[in-house]
């Protein structure tokens, strides 16, 4: 899934697009300092492969609120049953990096509009 992140990212920048990548694929340990900098990116977009309502986009959601820090967020993931790991399931699915090109331009219309 990283590959197709980074290809987002890229196609993001190549616009002039000021966004980044963390690659975290776990948070069995929270790093309080990379926490704090969500809070201050003006939107944190979690993608991801797994079931988007029990997986790390919830569990970072979850930690951001407990500190009482709110950045724009939204959480991409596996919305549909099905094998989340195949080529043909990652656009089914909504993830593929066109998808996160659309939700990154969709953020920035809503900063402009702010």
């Amino acid at each position: 899934m990283l590959y197709r992140y980074l290809d987002a990212v890229e196609r993001l920048r190549k616009e002039g697009i000021d966004v980044g990548l963390v690659n975290k694929p776990t948070l069995n340990v929270i790093d309080e300092e990379a926490i704090k900098k969500h809070e201050s990116s003006p939107f944190v977009v979690v993608v991801e492969s797994l079931a988007q309502k029990t997986s790390l986009g919830s569990r970072l959601g979850s930690h951001l609120l407990d500190r009482k820090l709110t950045p724009k967020y939204r959480m991409m993931g596996a919305v549909k049953e099905g094998c989340g790991g195949l080529y043909e399931q990652i656009n089914a699915q909504g993830l593929g990096p066109d998808d996160i090109v659309l939700s990154k331009r969709h953020s920035v219309v809503l900063e402009q509009s702010g």
